[in-house]
């Protein structure tokens, strides 16, 4: 089986393509993409203003990874 893409490298553009592709409107993609860039998703669960069927058809075509904190910065007065 091969790897899932990471939804968060695809651009709004490929999400509207994406949705038409499964037969799904395009302003599916402007809530999916709200939900990964403006209301931090943690998971395909999160999005509750799509069906539980298209969470469920996300959760097989791609993977959702979380943003992580790779290194944190101080100065020395403590900003």
């Amino acid at each position: 089986m091969p790897a899932l893409k990471n939804i968060r490298s695809l651009s709004l553009v490929e999400l509207k393509e994406y949705f038409e592709s499964i037969g799904d409107k395009k302003f599916r993609a402007i809530q999916t993409y709200e939900w990964l860039w403006k209301k931090n998703a943690r998971s395909f669960e999160d999005m509750s203003n799509l069906s539980l069927n298209l969470r469920k058809k996300l959760d097989e075509d791609f993977e959702f990874n979380t943003m992580t904190v790779d290194a944190t910065q101080h100065s020395s007065d403590g900003t």
